[in-house]
């Protein structure tokens, strides 16, 4: 991989070791993947801690490295297993927190996390967006935010967690063009995150195009294939989280796109070598994180950007 994409893409990411992981009513009314499954609270709390110890394994072995935090204690935080809604890392030491929609999910905020990510890395500013929850305002990290770094694109689905006027904000001041869209799934239902329809990665996209409202269709196509080779998503295959990848570069600034073992089920061969052309796959097996938290490989990992100390 070129030099200059080390700004773009990174081998650290921050994980959330869940203590209490869940089912969540509250946000599943707005996350059409999320499925009550069978089984108590501390069976598939047990099974997701499984998951992620594995999950966290596989990415050492690939040469990746995970910054592991174990959950706080406190009241039940079901969905903290996914820290990208709540914080995101910038090349240059800025650190955002960010507003979510259900209240269940704004006790994720972590000063104790923050405090630690300054005291190891060199941290320059760190930008509060979490007062906009109180105003009904919601801007859920890179879950409603796809980056593409390269070209200063900063991609987002509008959503009840997405809010149009946050993303012009964050975009204005991240020095970002904002792409918006629309996105629906086959009930109707807002697609609830950006990085759940698309994937922006080095030297290709994967997006369900299929579900983007026929106004944006055309100019989201022409962008995606502008930064490099658009691979098609169907709105099945989006369904088993084919959308949900995250990009990353191993210790030798090799390129590896993490996925979940579902979503490389679902791709088609002729995908899988689309893929394979530009990045390695890392598929983990995390089906219980999946199908009751509603989000997948790349909602469990946010990027670590900053300059260690």
């Amino acid at each position: 991989m070129p030099a200059d994409l080390a700004t773009a893409f990174t081998d650290r990411v921050l994980m959330i070791r869940p203590a209490a992981f869940g089912w969540n009513p509250e946000t599943a009314a707005s996350n059409g993947f999320a499925r009550a499954v069978g089984g108590h609270r501390e069976e598939l709390a047990a099974a997701a801690r499984r998951e992620f110890d594995a999950m966290v394994e596989v990415l050492v072995r690939a040469g990746l490295s995970p910054w592991v935090w174990d959950e706080r204690p406190g009241p039940p935080r079901p969905d903290a297993v996914f820290p990208n809604n709540w914080i995101s890392t910038h090349p240059g030491g800025r650190v955002h927190l960010y507003p979510m929609a259900a209240a269940s999910r704004r006790a994720e905020v972590d000063p104790a996390l923050v405090d630690e990510l300054a005291r190891r890395h060199r941290v320059t500013e760190i930008v509060d967006w979490t007062h906009h929850a109180a105003h009904g305002r919601y801007l859920e990290g890179t879950g409603s935010l796809v980056l593409d770094a390269r070209r200063r694109l900063a991609y987002a689905c509008e959503s009840s967690r997405t809010d149009p006027d946050l993303l012009r904000a964050w975009a204005t001041r991240e020095g970002y063009t904002p792409v918006l869209f629309a996105a629906h799934d086959a009930a109707g239902q807002p697609i609830y995150h950006t990085n759940v329809v698309l994937c922006v990665g080095h030297g290709f996209a994967a997006c369900g195009l299929d579900l983007v409202a026929a106004p944006a269709r055309a100019d989201l196509r022409a962008q995606l294939e502008a930064g490099g080779e658009l691979i098609e998503l169907t709105p099945p295959q989006i369904d088993r989280f084919a959308g949900n990848m995250l990009q990353l570069i191993d210790h030798r600034g090799a390129p590896v796109c993490v996925l979940s073992q579902t979503a490389l089920a679902a791709l088609a061969p002729t995908q899988v070598q689309q893929l394979e052309r530009h990045t390695t796959l890392l598929p983990v097996a995390i089906p219980t994180i999946e199908a009751v938290g509603g989000g997948s490989a790349r909602c469990m990992l946010a990027e670590l950007f900053l300059e260690p100390r």
